[in-house]
């Protein structure tokens, strides 16, 4: 049993107005079998995969179930609650590109604009404010400025511009992927609508978001840690038998891609969810287009919207997650049932576990059983050795899957897709962040299985013909 479980205790009056909406509608499943099936899930993950967080499960704008489990900070230890402050991660940049498409809608922004046009610094003269917001700028990631910084030191968006106007980077792709993952896009996307603006990307939020929707507890972070309004909370991850800090880091000034912390925790990330899942974040029409244009071709029913939501076929279920360090965060919303999944930890969640946790709390949410994952310890794969397990997979449903490695670096493409970049996650998992796809292998190269794993999907894949390994 896991050290600390809260659950959830629902008042007489919303439970009977749960089980109201459950009458009138056969396939919402009652109150009572939601919490029921919630909390053996948030007992599982707490007890095998360590998880510390808190979540909140919602209909039509009510909460149903919530629970906080394990601790916040340890030494001296305080207890996760549903109001403790998370770091959302990249659940930033659902605010950015909401936020993006409501001035281009409104005729303040354009998509087409040149970067150079809003900030004249810009290394990449050809270079558009879509590119920055659907991951095509080929922008280095944070670690790249490291040097320029004592340690701690404040770097803020304006800051890291700077020295993007003074070194130059080309754009960096792989050979063959036109979109790469890239933080700072999104930073910088932030700090085009301020200079548009007038305002701070905080100011912005709140006016239009945070105040109107009941976010009371979100905010940007504050680059001084010293500076937050709220006792702050630690990342850890579970290494080599103990918990050890795997944290953010003090003077992260830039905002846009990540650093918004919810310090109502999973309620406002919920929140957030229902605004979508009740069409209430934005106009119809401009919700309608936001999460019907994808930013890329995935190859799969299911892609990444320019809301920066992956989304099913259909754009009604869409999710999107959070994950920095130690801190892992997610928001799934179905805009057909009016329902919300919406967690937080700072707990490292292992891999394999990201997307199952998300899918077991549907599936509570939805009464469905939860069902067990079938897969055997998958195989570790060392960099050197990614080439042996390149080939063309086939699975029911999905079709070609061709994997590739160079250079020690790995490469998915589902169907016709995009050349997806894969990321190791962990030593048996390997991510694909423009897809949100994890992949991880069982049996031998020669006859191996890949198995595909995504918030709306899984498949086990088989080995169909063997490749040289290289793109």
């Amino acid at each position: 049993m896991h050290p600390i479980l809260r659950t959830l205790s629902l008042s007489t009056a919303l439970l009977a107005a749960v089980v109201a909406v459950a009458a009138a509608n056969a396939s919402t499943p009652p109150a009572v079998q939601v919490a029921e099936r919630a909390a053996q899930v948030m007992l599982q993950i707490a007890s095998q995969a360590q998880f510390n967080g808190a979540v909140v499960l919602m209909r039509d704008g009510q909460v149903v179930f919530e629970q906080a489990v394990g601790l916040a900070q340890r030494n001296p230890d305080r207890p996760f609650t549903v109001d403790t402050p998370s770091d959302g991660g990249s659940l930033a940049k659902t605010l950015t590109a909401a936020l993006v498409h409501e001035l281009v809608a409104e005729g303040r922004l354009n998509l087409d604009d040149r970067v150079t046009r809003h900030l004249p610094g810009y290394p990449h003269a050809n270079q558009t404010l879509r590119d920055l917001v659907t991951h095509r700028s080929g922008l280095p990631d944070y670690g790249y400025f490291d040097a320029d910084f004592k340690p701690g030191a404040v770097r803020d968006s304006a800051d890291l511009l700077a020295l993007l106007s003074r070194r130059k980077p080309a754009a960096i792709f792989a050979p063959g992927v036109q979109v790469e993952y890239a933080n700072l896009g999104f930073d910088l996307a932030a700090l085009v609508v301020e200079r548009v603006t007038g305002q701070k990307i905080a100011a912005l939020w709140q006016e239009r978001y945070f105040k109107r929707l009941g976010m009371d507890g979100t905010f940007a972070r504050p680059a001084r840690f010293a500076d937050w309004p709220v006792p702050r909370t630690p990342g850890y991850q579970f290494k080599n038998k103990r918990w050890q800090l795997s944290d953010v880091f003090d003077g992260e000034g830039f905002i846009g891609a990540s650093n918004v912390i919810a310090s109502a925790s999973a309620r406002d990330w919920a929140r957030w969810g229902d605004a979508f899942a009740r069409g209430h974040v934005m106009a119809a029409d401009r919700l309608q287009a936001g999460l019907s244009e994808p930013m890329l071709n995935s190859g799969m029913d299911n892609r990444l919207s320019r809301l920066s939501w992956y989304c099913a076929a259909g754009q009604q279920r869409c999710h999107y997650t959070g994950q920095y360090n130690g801190f892992f965060a997610q928001v799934y919303f179905d805009r057909a049932r009016r329902e919300v999944v919406a967690y937080v930890s700072n707990s490292s969640l292992p891999a394999w576990r990201c997307a199952a946790l998300t899918r077991d709390l549907v599936a509570a949410l939805d009464g469905r059983a939860i069902a067990p994952e079938p897969l055997s310890e998958p195989v570790r794969i060392a960099t050197k050795d990614l080439s042996r397990w390149a080939g063309t997979y086939s699975a029911p449903g999905w079709g070609r899957l061709t994997l590739t490695a160079q250079a020690g670096r790995a490469f998915v493409r589902v169907g016709s897709g995009e050349l997806a970049s894969l990321y190791p996650a962990s030593p048996t998992v390997l991510y694909a962040p423009t897809l949100d796809l994890w992949l991880a292998f069982t049996g031998s190269p020669r006859d191996a299985t890949l198995h595909l794993r995504s918030v709306f999907d899984t498949a086990d894949a088989k080995r169909q013909v063997a490749h040289s390994g290289k793109t």
